[in-house]
């Protein structure tokens, strides 16, 4: 299966050298946990966003749920969430013993639908969770009039979106909470796992600092005070080693990828049998994060396109609804339409910075090829 990682170039050994050299850093100070290469990244990374506080923690799932958890979210409470995103987005309302309530989303642009919004707002909602889905930012600014005029918090779970812009703002601007994912598969990637948690709010950035290493105030006091119950969600110092190095190339990686976005835009125009992705107005800044179009011939195109080893992906086949851990809420086919037929005719082209424009024009033709012979 070809998945579009070219031999390593120069700039690759450069790279892991000075990631190896972090990595003997660590090793010598002993400084494994939440120490400088952690501290540092989280300063970078804030400043990168303009925010005034991140927080490096074990995941994005962990991300999600330590914010829940920071809110107060619990047991009896509601949290709107989108029928379409990774399990993470509703399972973490799950694991604080929260009801997720799903909305449908939009057509274009694959995010949660805001004109849907407030029908399921009831007395017991505590907190809407967007999920930016393919480099795309929902929008925050509709969403976040309805936080407001309900006394609701926002949480955004951007594992997709770093980089990317609403009407010129980061992630985390119209939120309380962000949320971050570093793992391999993303624009900012570590070497495994890792997360993060962006926040303006000075007592939400402590409490999350504290929930994160057992309750306690650092390092130093966790044999003996614990004003709050926490877990152990950190990120690894050397996942922020690698994040710190690769965080300097952000802006030219997510350059490269959103041209290789808009090059399949490009070459694939004109292919009557698929639904390109919406060009959104200036007000979103895309990352290019992941290509997804839209065809009723998905399940054979996906066949196509892997029998050619082409490794295209079919990521959310089923609409988080109909998950067998959301069966007890009773929701029933035909209560998401819009979900349902992304869940049946969405499909991700493979899409990086790596990717070459050569390997990019093979696949166009490809599907080009798959839609003349059976038309």
């Amino acid at each position: 299966m070809l998945k579009f990682y070219p031999s390593m170039k120069m700039n690759d050994l450069f790279l892991n050298f000075k990631i190896l050299l972090s990595f003997w850093d660590i090793i010598k100070r002993r400084d494994f946990i939440l120490g400088k290469a952690v501290k540092d990244f989280e300063k970078k990374l804030a400043l990168y966003l303009e925010a005034p506080y991140v927080l490096g923690v074990a995941s994005c799932t962990d991300a999600l749920i330590l914010s829940l958890k920071a809110l107060g979210i619990g047991h009896g409470d509601e949290v709107i969430v989108p029928a379409v995103s990774f399990f993470s987005t509703a399972g973490a309302v799950s694991w604080v013993n929260a009801k997720p309530v799903f909305v449908d989303i939009e057509e274009k642009s694959f995010n949660i639908n805001s004109d849907l919004i407030e029908k399921v707002i009831m007395p017991k909602t505590k907190a809407i969770i967007v999920a930016h889905l393919a480099g795309r930012m929902a929008a925050l600014e509709k969403i976040s009039a309805l936080t407001g005029k309900y006394n609701l918090y926002l949480i955004e779970d951007a594992a997709q979106t770093l980089g990317a812009k609403y009407k010129n703002r980061h992630i985390g601007y119209y939120a309380d909470l962000a949320c971050l994912s570093f793992n391999p598969q993303k624009i900012l990637s570590a070497y495994g796992d890792g997360g993060a948690i962006v926040t303006g709010q000075t007592a939400l950035a402590e409490k999350i600092s504290m929930m994160r290493m057992y309750g306690a105030n650092g390092y130093k006091e966790v044999s003996f005070r614990h004003p709050i119950a926490g877990v152990s969600s950190r990120l690894s110092s050397f996942q922020a080693a690698v994040l710190n190095i690769k965080l300097d190339q952000l802006n030219k990686i997510i350059e490269k990828w959103r041209k290789n976005y808009f090059l399949y835009s490009e070459l694939l125009r004109g292919v009557d049998s698929i639904v390109l992705p919406e060009t959104p107005s200036e007000d979103y800044y895309i990352n290019g994060y992941r290509f997804i179009i839209l065809t009723k011939k998905r399940d054979e195109l996906l066949k196509y396109l892997r029998d050619n080893r082409v490794d295209a992906r079919s990521h959310y086949s089923v609409p988080l609804p109909y998950l067998g851990a959301f069966e007890y809420l009773n929701y029933k086919k035909g209560d998401f339409p819009v979900a349902e037929k992304f869940a049946e005719e969405s499909l991700a082209l493979p899409l990086s910075h790596r990717i070459s424009e050569s390997e990019m024009r093979h696949i166009a033709d490809l599907i080009r090829k798959f839609f003349e012979v059976i038309e």
